[in-house]
């Protein structure tokens, strides 16, 4: 009897170990690069000289012209009440992973101007190539946290073009929301800004078992970043360049990655293609800033390089996403996004423009300016408005 109650055990033993082992599997198919099928890269579309001009009068005639509150508002277009909710408990931290793409591995998806990567005529980083097809995006967003809402520079993490590859953006996120084996570095009382600017990428992905990642959608989004196995070395060497697994970071993996994140406090920004196709990430505490719908490209405002494509020319522009620039640089940064809160009328009590640009205002500011051309979509599940580092003792 024993030897038969010892085999019954064994062999239950032996059963939950298999599930054991396969929980496992299905908790990591989301950590490595993934395969996937019908990949489709969906590449910023460059504006012209005249409709950048188009957009830069929409702003003036708007500036200092909040829309009037509304009935019915249209919460779509950006649910800011102009009462700041809650604050950054007494000792949370500020944390930010900000990538940033517009030189990317080889030439042909750089959003730069054509002759950016030339060789030496050119300002060059350590391996001697071109230097002048740089973004500025995800610089322009960490200018704002640190002078407008008292980040800290050694909290900042950002990944631009070829540092923005698939092992270091999740390692970093890693270390900061915990894994199964590592504590987080965050805790519940932290507030953490996600933002991305780059190309975007639609298609069917696959984990290991050849499961598809997300069976309630028919294509998955993902963010287009740099390929870490290939270099600007290869580049130089004439190596042409076809984007692997690691090229692209999928909404899926993104969403499993931030899925057992220490704190609710979490800010998705997406300037990209096809941006409101990231809404998976949608949570309680959350607020998502997407510069498009699920079926919209999104525009430059500038490519990187000089401003002619000629080494003649002395003007310098890094690339800028249409929607960053309004939604940080100009918003943010420059302050115009005060006030910009349709759901509370025009009153004192609480103030209409106090100085702070909460996220939700950011995004109302942008909104109307770029509507035409791409819909911006706010997905907003903080309650009232989303200060950036909002703390009482600061």
């Amino acid at each position: 009897m024993k030897k038969i109650t010892w085999a019954v055990f064994v062999f239950v033993f032996f059963l939950s170990a298999i599930g054991v082992v396969a929980q496992g599997e299905k908790e990591n198919k989301f950590d490595k690069p993934s395969e996937a099928k019908n990949v489709k890269i969906s590449k910023k579309n460059v504006l012209s000289e005249n409709e950048r001009k188009s957009f830069d009068e929409i702003e003036r005639v708007l500036k200092g012209k909040p829309a009037k509150p509304s009935p019915t508002p249209d919460l779509s277009a950006g649910g800011a009440t102009g009462i700041l909710g809650n604050q950054i408990p007494t000792g949370g931290q500020r944390y930010a992973i900000l990538v940033g793409m517009a030189n990317y591995a080889g030439k042909i998806n750089d959003l730069c101007v054509t002759a950016a990567k030339t060789g030496k005529n050119f300002p060059t980083v350590e391996d001697e190539l071109a230097y002048y097809c740089k973004d500025e995006d995800a610089l322009n967003m960490k200018k704002a946290l640190i002078d407008e809402y008292n980040y800290s520079d050694s909290n900042i993490f950002i990944f631009s073009d070829a540092n923005a590859r698939f092992n270091a953006i999740k390692s970093k996120i890693d270390e900061l929301v915990g894994t199964e084996t590592t504590p987080a570095k965050m805790t519940a009382n932290d507030e953490l800004v996600f933002f991305f600017s780059g190309h975007s990428s639609t298609g069917v992905a696959y984990d290991e078992a050849g499961l598809q990642l997300d069976n309630d959608e028919p294509l998955d989004e993902a963010m287009f970043i740099y390929d870490q196995d290939y270099s600007e070395v290869d580049y130089a060497n004439g190596i042409n360049y076809v984007p692997g697994n690691s090229s692209y970071i999928w909404d899926d993996q993104l969403r499993a990655w931030f899925a057992d994140a220490p704190t609710k406090r979490i800010i998705f920004a997406f300037d990209t293609c096809n941006a409101g196709g990231m809404k998976d990430l949608e949570s309680d505490g959350r607020v998502l800033a997407m510069s498009s719908t699920e079926y919209q490209s999104s525009m430059t405002y500038y490519l990187g390089g000089y401003n002619n494509g000629t080494i003649d020319s002395p003007i310098y522009k890094e690339s800028e996403g249409l929607f960053a620039h309004y939604f940080v640089k100009r918003a943010m940064t420059d302050g115009l996004g005060d006030g910009f809160n349709p759901l509370n009328k025009r009153s004192v009590n609480p103030l209409k423009y106090d100085g702070k640009v909460a996220i939700e205002e950011a995004f109302n500011y942008a909104y109307p300016i770029i509507k035409t051309i791409q819909a911006p979509v706010l997905n907003d599940k903080f309650y009232n408005d989303l200060l950036l580092g909002y703390q009482l003792n600061n």
